[in-house]
């Protein structure tokens, strides 16, 4: 049994068992550990954390070598969702705040065997500046003109759900999915158009649509009410200015920081969860009930509640015994494989400027590497002094065999790729593979139905809670803000168990009482 692990006790505090230790795992566990240290006799509970892996912070992974900071999964967040910056601030790291390259901030669309630069104004998929967009190479002028008639176009049913593949056609033509959108959407998700679900995707253009009837137009106006939020401001610098951010030393800078916040005891990697069964023994003084978390090693936990930071999968499987409906439900989420490829080269190796963030390459051109990212192009410190890093992502829906290639197909796949788009024919003077067997959750079509299904399932096991990127978001802020949503949920269960009634004890009994005058 892992150390601070223990069979139940009566006496103890209330107990929370986080499974996962990913960036949700670790929002969790300071939320929990923030109520256990507070000192209220309401919010006070004890906690513990499971995590199969030798490490924490899940796709977090940063190495630094040899004066390369290399990420293995995600490479920055997005100031929109605030809760990395926030953590941040807290944790004393705002200073390592680290913006995007902006005045490089350009990207590049592999299409038709040549790179074509994406027309400065196109957010997401949507075009706000007209000149820029109107001498693009990227798009035909037919297909321009059909993007524009965004403009006039009705506002569509606002019934049931919609793919993605079938949104982007209806207001903005067919060879913006192809050209604009779907590269875009599988540099996001990795996902597959049309299967996507548009609601549970990109939500925000389903409310442009009903909102402003035009996607152009609620993308103006998004666009200028950014602006003004990202007016100069005089003090400490304590926020990102650019819309991607990241950290000096790389994401892994926020996750060892909040690791380094909680006492160590209570953090238990190798660990890995089997099962989760109704408990029967006492759970505290004058509580019944709760659950039995098992381990691999034997070990077992007895917790009045769960919160399952884990993938779907994972948590389906985890949750057949207590909540069976909500378990088949999660199980039938799909995931896709994806892996990372970073390589390094001597500047005067590669002849392309590398002046943006990277490429995306559509579908269409059945290329094995789906996108490249020019990491250090896009934030500073991420190569040394006359070097480059530039990563490659492989996998995505339908189509994973790439990430399944082992260590050195992989990489002669990711040469000729660079090859082919770059024109880099140099060997490499260090690289990095990272591999995320499913690790990818897909938003299909009715994924917010199924996910409201799963959350009224898991309703019925009161103390279980959810969190993680299959379910509201997949990126970093979404997966802090799903994992302290779903801590201060099991606090709010803990501190409502009701009391089991106490048997009448001899003293109690009033005088009299069952005997005869």
């Amino acid at each position: 049994m892992p150390a601070g692990a223990s069979e139940p006790t009566n006496g103890r505090l209330p107990r929370v068992a986080v499974i996962g230790g990913g960036m949700a795992g670790l929002a969790a566990a300071r939320v929990l550990e923030d109520a256990r240290t507070s000192g209220s006799p309401q919010t006070t509970a004890d906690w513990v954390l499971f995590e199969r892996d030798p490490r924490l912070g899940g796709k977090v992974q940063t190495v630094r070598r040899d004066g390369f900071v290399i990420e293995g999964g995600p490479d920055s967040a997005i100031v929109e969702k605030p809760w990395p910056i926030e953590m941040a601030r807290r944790l004393g790291i705002g200073d390592r705040l680290l913006d995007s390259n902006e005045d490089i901030r350009k990207s590049f669309v592999f299409s038709g065997g040549r790179l074509h630069e994406f027309p400065e104004g196109i957010i997401l998929m949507v075009p706000t500046r007209l000149v820029p967009f109107a001498f693009s190479s990227l798009i035909s002028w037919p297909g321009k003109l059909r993007m524009g008639m965004d403009l006039v176009l009705p506002r569509g049913s606002a019934t049931g759900d919609e793919s993605l593949g079938d949104f982007v056609r209806r207001r903005l033509g067919r060879e913006a999915l192809a050209k604009v959108a779907e590269p875009i959407v599988a540099g996001i998700h990795a996902g597959d158009p049309e299967q996507m679900s548009v609601r549970a995707t990109f939500p925000m253009f389903h409310e442009m649509e009903e909102k402003h009837r035009s996607l152009i137009i609620g993308m103006l106006k998004r666009r200028r009410a950014r602006a003004l939020l990202a007016a100069p401001t005089t003090g400490p610098r304590q926020s990102p200015r650019s819309y991607f951010y990241s950290f000096r030393t790389g994401l892994a800078d926020l996750s060892d920081a909040i690791v380094a916040s909680l006492p160590g005891d209570r953090l238990h990697t190798g660990a890995t969860v089997v099962a989760i069964d109704r408990a029967d023994e006492p759970a505290g003084v004058g509580r019944r009930g709760g659950f039995m978390v098992a381990l691999a090693d034997g070990g077992r936990e007895h917790v009045d509640a769960v919160v399952l930071a884990t993938p779907a999968y994972a948590s389906g499987e985890l949750l057949r015994a207590v909540a069976p409906l909500a378990a088949a439900d999660l199980e039938s989420i799909e995931y896709v494989t994806t892996a990372t490829v970073s390589v390094a080269f001597r500047r005067d190796q590669v002849a392309h400027p590398l002046r943006g963030f990277g490429l995306v390459v559509p579908r269409a051109e059945h290329r094995g590497v789906m996108a490249t990212t020019w990491s250090s192009s896009k934030f500073a410190d991420r190569a040394p002094e006359g070097y480059v890093l530039v990563r490659s992502f492989l996998g995505r829906a339908g189509i994973e065999a790439a990430a399944q290639l082992d260590d050195d197909e992989m990489l002669k796949l990711v040469r000729s790729e660079l090859d082919a788009m770059l024109g880099v024919t140099a060997e490499p003077v260090t690289g990095e593979i990272f591999r995320w067997p499913h690790g990818m959750p897909q938003y299909k079509v009715g994924h917010t139905a199924l996910v409201d299904r799963i959350e009224a399932a898991v309703a019925e096991a009161p103390g279980v809670e959810l969190a993680g990127g299959a379910y509201h978001g997949i990126g970093i802020g979404d997966c802090m803000r799903e994992g302290a949503a779903a801590a201060q949920r099991a606090l709010a269960h803990i501190a409502g168990l009701a009391e089991e009634p106490v048997p009448p004890q001899p003293h109690d009994v009033p005088a009299g009482d069952g005997v005869a005058d």
